[in-house]
């Protein structure tokens, strides 16, 4: 019998909050430059920043808020961010919709 849990699970390359609430190390590294993307929901731009949580590779769709503080603690050059760990934690928070959902926050942010 061939069991497919594994294969079945829904999984995506953004890091989501409940990776967070799931994940007993919550530490993001950064292993790329950031990326300024096109924000297709609300116009404007995204920060997006590529490294690993875990064993697996994801995109952090870092906020404004995100931004300033990881910027605040390392600098505001996204390319000497390359190996920072971030320490993640989760909060609630009400969408444009009105709905409660859970959203990553960076804690700390430290150099390798």
């Amino acid at each position: 019998m061939v069991n497919i849990d594994g294969y079945t699970k829904a999984s995506g390359m953004f890091l989501k909050a409940q990776d967070v609430i799931e994940s007993p190390e919550m530490i993001f590294t950064i292993t790329a430059e950031g990326e300024m993307v096109p924000n297709e929901k609300y116009g404007g731009e995204r920060l997006h920043l590529k490294g690993t949580f875990g064993e697996e590779e994801r995109i952090f769709d870092c906020s404004k808020t995100n931004a300033r503080f990881i910027s605040e603690k390392l600098s505001t050059d996204t390319a000497t961010w390359v190996g920072a760990k971030l320490t993640l934690e989760t909060y609630r928070t009400k969408t444009s919709e009105g709905k409660m959902t859970d959203a990553l926050n960076v804690k700390d942010a430290v150099k390798a």
